[in-house]
């Protein structure tokens, strides 16, 4: 992995990926991801309104609990589900006393869920080239989500090039607009985010260079989809953890003896050549093999 740097606390680290103290290893495609939320939808009892006024409030709480002192925020919505998360985002803080700036070039039909979202939502649109923001402001990633496909262009490309030029604190829904979700790769622009929140699985997307680096930190959050859709899904992709393949290791009985645990031999170059002998001997020894022999010149 990677090492970069939070803009929030000005320290190199890793970014990280939590997931609300719950250990999820199924890793979803953005195919998988949609099949999820049809599924869903159709077992109740919240409908594709309900799924996305949930994500909207997620990331709103995630926003309001991480950066209590932020004043103002842009959002930047798209045309599609993700920019309807946006319109319950922008919203949601405004109820909470924030100034809020709503930002959309294309809205979505009136008769989409993401077209509701807009209309219960009642803060002015303005046009995407309108959004400037600063160092001191926050900035809502809610354009494209994790099925974009194509490479993003013309105002929202600028937009997304002055967002992460700002220094302002950067927020991204689902994915940030740009990276894809099967790969991580950017598809031209792409959003660096301080804090992606992203809902019910991981995509390919999120732990993938450099989408991994693209997403900072990484936020799971449950917005009602029951787990029982994995069933029907069946994912192919995981991520490497120990839940996944604990099970299968194979854990020394109680009677064991380094003599029925495996007796390892490593050959070893000559006397400037030892470093890879050395490694592996001791990796060896470290998985659990009974007995570790060096056979060197």
């Amino acid at each position: 992995m990677t090492p970069v740097c939070n803009r929030l606390s000005g320290r190199a680290n890793l970014p990280e990926q939590r997931m609300d103290g719950r250990m999820t290893i199924e890793l979803l495609t953005p195919a998988e991801m949609a099949l999820a939320d049809s599924l869903a939808i159709a077992a109740g009892p919240f409908d594709g309104g309900g799924l996305m006024r949930n994500a909207g409030t997620a990331v709103a709480a995630e926003i309001l609990a991480r950066f209590p002192g932020m004043q103002r925020v842009h959002v930047l919505a798209g045309p599609g589900n993700n920019g309807g998360d946006g319109f319950v985002i922008a919203q949601r803080l405004r109820d909470a006393g924030l100034q809020v700036g709503l930002h959309c070039d294309t809205p979505p039909p009136e008769d989409s869920d993401a077209g509701r979202a807009r209309t219960a939502c009642a803060l002015p649109l303005a046009p995407l080239d309108a959004c400037r923001p600063d160092r001191a402001d926050l900035v809502v990633d809610a354009l494209f989500g994790a099925g974009l496909a194509r490479a993003v262009t013309g105002p929202a490309a600028e937009a997304i090039e002055r967002a992460n030029a700002s220094g302002a604190v950067i927020v991204a829904v689902d994915l940030p607009s740009g990276v894809s979700g099967h790969s991580g790769r950017p598809l031209g622009t792409a959003i660096r985010a301080d804090l992606t929140v992203t809902f019910f699985r991981l995509k390919p997307g999120h732990l993938l260079e450099p989408g991994r680096s693209l997403c900072g930190e990484t936020v799971l959050a449950d917005i009602g989809i029951p787990v029982k859709v994995l069933d029907e899904i069946e994912p192919r992709a995981f991520r490497n953890d120990p839940g996944l393949w604990a099970g299968c290791f194979p854990w020394p009985g109680r009677d064991a003896h380094k003599y029925t645990r495996g007796h390892v031999g490593v050959f070893s170059g000559g006397p400037s050549a030892t470093g890879a002998a050395r490694l592996s001997a001791l990796a060896a020894a470290r998985a659990g093999a009974g007995a570790v022999t060096v056979l060197s010149p």
